[in-house]
């Protein structure tokens, strides 16, 4: 009995380490990527900020180190060699010291890792990488009466290292990252503006659970199963058909508003908008083409010094993209996309209103990203979308505007065929 459950235990054992590194053996496309998710829980260093005493004197303020939960989704991909993930923090962090209230962290981390030995079980394997980061800083001085500061919203990219253990299907790591551009231009009133220093060091450990998705389908694709059906399929015209979408996106507010640059240089950027994706698209498999119906609904706001600003964009999206290669299921698409806006922009002053306008039009952008999809028959697949829309500005008189030009990421949104479900 005690020999069968030892054997029993080995076998488990056996099976998860196949399971989580099925590229060590075999290179294969349906081996290209591993889904992960996970927690880590990261801390900064350093960081010093500057304020207006009671007396008008500026002062300086150390930073103390916040140590921020954050949740992680994304995948190992390259046969162990690359990992990219979002990190979505979980809290957020706020000090109170001589009567200044501050609040200051990392957005929604989006990060690259590049593993010069593979990642393989029981062995610890170093990495480098960069990540694309929003910094998020506000200063309040209860000194003064209106002692909103200014929203900093600046998108860093830092520099990253560290290790990665592997064990089975779990990945335990340390990292370390490098934020080089950490002097920022902060308005600490309406009219003084004073250099501040961002924490430039951020340390994380980190836990993810692996999961392998797609090595089921593996031995049918090498027998020539999955291209006898793909070929039946496609010649009866099945695998064209709707899809459905779902994620959570992230938008960027690009540039400086000219209006904001003459009237009130002294409100920062807007903070990117965090909205759920969803989209409702058509696939043709003999093209290789999807033709996508989306809607957006998203906005951002600020209070600075007296001076309240809300702007927000209702879209009607329809893209259309065309697959450009696909590299062992690594499948990138580029096409051009339409839209009909609704913009508003809402402004007030001291509690006194200065601006309430909408502008109805059409826009147009350029969609990028990339599927995982090891082949043309799955029920559902994982996809990766960049959406620019540039030249979307608002007027507000004859000589300056408000930019609603975008950027909006969506690591990932999960595709589901209902067709081939059934």
């Amino acid at each position: 009995m005690k020999k069968s459950a030892q054997l029993f235990l080995l076998i488990i054992i056996s099976t998860q380490v196949v399971i989580s590194q099925a590229y060590i053996n075999k290179q294969s496309r349906h081996r290209f990527a591993q889904l992960s998710m996970g927690v880590d829980v990261e801390t900064n260093y350093g960081g010093a900020t500057k304020y207006l005493n009671e007396n008008g004197g500026i002062q300086n303020l150390d930073l103390p180190s916040t140590y921020i939960p954050r949740f992680l989704i994304g995948g190992t991909h390259f046969w162990g060699h690359a990992d990219f993930y979002i990190a979505i923090p979980l809290l957020r962090s706020q000090i109170e010291e001589n009567n200044q209230i501050i609040q200051y962290l990392r957005g929604v981390e989006t990060v690259f890792k590049y593993y010069p030995w593979r990642i393989e079980n029981d062995r610890v394997t170093p990495y480098i990488g960069f990540s694309v980061a929003p910094f998020y800083f506000e200063q309040t001085n209860q000194n003064l009466i209106y002692g909103n500061g200014p929203e900093l919203n600046h998108t860093n990219f830092p520099l990253l290292g560290g290790i990665t253990y592997n064990s089975g299907n779990h990945l335990f790591e340390f990292g370390v990252a490098w934020n080089y551009t950490n002097k920022q231009d902060y308005y600490i009133t309406r009219t003084e503006k004073e250099s501040i220093i961002t924490p430039p060091i951020y340390m994380n450990l980190s836990y993810r659970y692996l999961l392998e998705t797609t090595l089921s389908a593996e031995q049918e694709w090498e027998s020539g199963r999955t291209q006898e059906i793909t070929e039946k399929l496609a010649n009866q015209g099945k695998l064209d058909g709707f899809y459905l979408g779902a994620g959570l996106s992230s938008a960027f507010w690009l540039g400086k508003n000219s209006y904001n640059e003459t009237e009130k240089p002294y409100i920062e950027g807007y903070t990117t908008s965090i909205m759920p994706d969803f989209s409702l698209g058509y696939y043709f498999h003999n093209s290789d083409i999807n033709i996508a119906l989306g809607y957006r609904d998203y906005g951002t706001s600020t209070n600075t010094y007296g001076a309240a600003q809300s702007l927000n964009r209702q879209s009607v999206v329809l893209e259309l993209t065309k697959y450009l290669l696909d590299y062992h299921g690594f499948a990138p698409f580029l096409g051009p996309s339409i839209s009909y806006e609704n913009l508003s922009f809402d402004e007030s002053y001291e509690g006194q209103k200065l601006n309430d306008i909408s502008d109805d039009r059409i826009g147009y952008g350029l969609t990028f990203g990339w599927d995982i999809r090891p082949n043309r028959i799955q029920s559902w697949l994982l996809r990766t979308n960049l959406r620019w829309f540039p030249s979307m500005d608002v007027d507000i008189n004859n000589k300056s505007s408000v930019s609603f030009n975008n950027l909006e990421f969506n690591f990932i949104q999960l595709i589901i065929y209902p067709d081939r479900m059934f």
